[in-house]
């Protein structure tokens, strides 16, 4: 009868459901672009590209003075900045870490792109190989991501999840599922599909489709301390994200303030392993301001334990500080997990 019971309990568990994953948040807003001009160059609609997104745009001397009629009514920025493009035979070159365009010659180049809100997706190279020793032949397709550098992204995956892979003579592709995951340290990205079945007829991949995941900031948030004088934590909210500000303390022995803070952000909020916590703490910054002048840490300890966030700067400055010293903190606003589609269409094979 005991044997019984243990395996009552032991099946029955098994129908216990484990808890619902969070969603993936909608991708979020891109800038949209509304231009009225018409009949201008492609380096007067850079100009004005480049004023209503803040993103900056250098254009190459042999295309500046092309033609560009051009007209948008709250069209998505990667968009708009395409059809311009396109109007001067141009195409884009992503420099800065993804923070500057250079409109060059489009040339005999053969990129194909695909627009999803606020990123963009390139086709840049497509690499036949040949396993010898086993006789697998496979493609891999490299992409660039890229994004608006407004959204802070802290994980995006380096092998997309493809759901439709085609030739321009109708068979079916295979992709290699496995994923990966990349921290990019900028606002672009390099991923890659590795494809079998391509036949040696085939001249394109007439689709590729897919999606991929990235963990973002909604947007990069901005808190202000004006009373350092305080003998009481002062707590501070905005968009869901809370500061506490303890009293400042000093140091006499090393002639530093130490400033201490801590945070909370709001569910839901990604899981991180333990050698990710610094990846999204990279774009947390905090400075001593005293009489206008921004001070930076002369030391910081900032640590990540889920929606938690401690941390402690150390400045050196004068005792007492003056009137009118404030702490202004730079911080990611709330943290989601986004899911990307994208389709791009007659990718030129080798």
């Amino acid at each position: 009868m005991p044997s019984r019971l243990f395996l009552f309990v032991v099946f029955f568990g098994t129908f216990i459901p484990s808890p619902a994953a969070d969603p993936p948040a909608p991708t979020p807003p891109p800038i949209a672009v509304t231009l009225k001009q018409s009949g201008t160059t492609l380096a007067d609609a850079a100009a004005a590209l480049a004023k209503s997104s803040g993103i900056a745009i250098e254009v190459d001397s042999q295309v500046a003075k092309k033609p560009c009629e051009v007209a948008f009514a709250g069209t998505p920025f990667w968009e708009a900045l395409e059809q311009a493009a396109s109007k001067a035979e141009a195409r884009l070159v992503i420099l800065d870490g993804g923070r500057k365009v250079l409109l060059v010659p489009r040339g005999a180049s053969k990129e194909v792109s695909a627009v999803s809100g606020p990123f963009r997706v390139a086709a840049k190279q497509v690499i036949g190989r040949a396993l010898l020793d086993t006789g697998v032949t496979y493609h891999d397709c490299l992409l660039e991501v890229h994004w608006e550098p407004r959204y802070p992204v802290f994980r995006i995956d380096s092998n997309p999840k493809i759901k439709t892979a085609r030739d321009d003579k109708g068979t079916n592709l295979l992709a290699d599922p496995a994923v990966t995951r990349q921290h990019p340290g900028s606002a672009i990205a390099e991923m890659k599909v590795k494809l079998t079945g391509l036949p040696r007829e085939a001249k394109k991949i007439a689709v590729l489709e897919g999606e991929f995941h990235a963990t973002a900031a909604t947007r990069l948030l901005a808190f202000r301390f004006d009373d350092l004088n305080t003998k009481t934590p002062v707590t501070k909210i905005e968009d869901r994200v809370s500061v506490t500000l303890k009293p400042l303390t000093r140091d006499d022995t090393t002639g530093t303030w130490d400033v201490d803070l801590e945070m909370t952000y709001p569910e839901p909020h990604p899981v991180f392993e333990s050698f990710e916590e610094h990846k999204w703490l990279r774009d947390h910054k905090l400075q001593l301001v005293v009489a206008g002048k921004p001070l930076e840490a002369t030391s910081e300890d900032v640590v990540a334990g889920g929606r938690k966030v401690t941390a402690t700067y150390r400045f050196k400055a004068m005792n007492p500080l003056p009137k009118g010293a404030a702490i202004v903190l730079q911080a990611p606003g709330p943290i989601v997990e986004l899911t990307v589609p994208f389709k791009l269409q007659n990718i030129t094979l080798p």
